[in-house]
């Protein structure tokens, strides 16, 4: 076989396993597309209820059911919200995937009001699960919000980063995800961690800042963060090339104190690695108010008379 037989031939795999890598991932980015018209012509507790699985997680700011939590709550959102998918991809077996984009809420203005309300926007990551029945359902959900930003900087397209390596020998993505976790409590911190641990194509998306891409870049933003403890708590699931994990997450931040929050990470195995392919972290603030002792809230109330 000649050297242009070969190349002809080589080509041709690359388009095929390219082909298949779109095939596997579509039916995950159309159920995205699906979710996200019904948040908008539904609303939120409808569309949520409609694709979140019976046992799937949110963040309202804790880990909760998502779907008890939605079915004790009256959908009283003051305003319309909108979801728009940037990234998807999918385990090799199609059992499991994720998704991420922006969202956008518009509140409603006020009648009379002579300024409607700011927009606010963020980022979020879904996790999908294949049922029983072939349909995909969200088994997690997680947002984190922004200030706004360029648009020509958004990642575009769908292209999947699906690959033809089924993990044959079972290695498991535990050992990655306990290393990472005790190397983000040592000297090298969070973002130690991240230089060894995240692909060179992560995305990471942080409370407050538009979404990074790039593990050196997402290095830097993470390079002043020290976990202060080891979780109590680490949910995981695996499946084929795919895995993630999620956990409550408190960080010392060099210039500024303290940050808690919750942490997804979905991981990827490339090259016989678990490398970490989506990083999530969704802060959450504390809201606990102050306690008043009993004098001072008397000496506070004869003032007020």
């Amino acid at each position: 076989m000649g050297m242009r037989a070969i190349g002809l031939a080589l080509l041709a795999v690359l388009l095929c396993s390219a082909v298949h890598g779109q095939a596997l991932v579509q039916p995950i980015y159309d159920t995205q597309r699906a979710f996200e018209r019904a948040v908008a012509e539904k609303g939120v507790r409808p569309a949520f209820l409609e694709f979140l699985a019976e046992d799937a997680v949110i963040f309202r700011p804790e880990a909760v059911n998502a779907k008890e939590f939605l079915n004790r709550r009256n959908d009283a959102a003051a305003g319309t919200l909108i979801r728009r998918v940037s990234f998807a991809d999918i385990s090799t077996n199609g059992l499991l995937g994720y998704t991420t984009g922006e969202w956008t809420f518009i509140p409603k203005g006020k009648l009379g009001a002579k300024t409607a309300p700011e927009p606010k926007i963020g980022q979020y990551a879904t996790v999908w699960s294949k049922a029983q029945n072939g349909a995909y359902k969200a088994i997690l959900d997680i947002e984190i919000e922004h200030d706004p930003f360029d648009r020509k900087l958004r990642r575009k397209t769908m292209p999947t980063r699906s690959q033809k390596e089924p993990n044959k020998r079972g290695w498991s993505v535990t050992d990655s995800t306990m290393n990472f976790l005790r190397m983000s409590m040592s000297r090298s911190g969070l973002g130690g961690a991240y230089d060894r641990f995240a692909s060179d194509d992560v995305i990471l998306l942080r409370e407050g800042i538009p979404p990074i891409v790039g593990r050196s870049r997402a290095e830097d933003e993470l390079e002043k963060y020290i976990a202060v403890e080891f979780p109590t708590k680490v949910s995981q699931f695996e499946t084929a090339d795919m895995a993630y994990s999620w956990n409550p997450c408190t960080y010392a931040d060099s210039g500024e104190g303290m940050e808690k929050g919750n942490c997804l990470h979905v991981w990827k195995l490339k090259d016989k690695k678990w490398l970490i392919v989506l990083g999530v972290f969704a802060k959450v603030d504390n809201e606990t108010k102050p306690v008043l002792r009993e004098s001072d809230r008397k000496k506070r109330e004869a003032k007020a008379n």
